[in-house]
């Protein structure tokens, strides 16, 4: 009986643990972050570290750079039009910008 009871009490504090680890994201952000995982995440990192392309800040830095509105109006015009040589022109799905937007206000929110 007492092993039951250690066992149940670790697997309650694991239980606890990874629910205090899990971040839920609104449904637009939850978007956003597919869309970066699927389109960004060859260079940036998804949220702060090393991004797999050195010259790629990550996203969280994006993030922060600047306020909300001019990064949408960034990803609106300067992503569509490719605004470093290396980076790829864009064309995005009604809804891409608003939700990768949503994304990257959880990521500043995060600071």
């Amino acid at each position: 009986m007492r092993q039951i009871s250690i066992l149940s009490a670790a697997l309650l504090a694991a239980g606890c643990a990874t629910d205090r680890n899990t971040v839920t994201l609104p449904e637009d952000a939850a978007k956003g972050r597919a869309f970066a995982q699927a389109n960004c995440a060859g260079c940036h990192a998804m949220d702060d570290g090393v991004s797999p392309n050195a010259d790629a800040p990550s996203l969280r830095r994006v993030a922060r750079r600047l306020p909300e509105w001019v990064v949408e109006g960034s990803l609106e015009r300067g992503v569509k039009l490719g605004h470093t040589s290396e980076m790829p022109v864009f064309v995005f799905e009604e809804g891409d910008v608003e939700n990768l937007s949503a994304y990257l206000a959880v990521l500043r929110a995060r600071d």
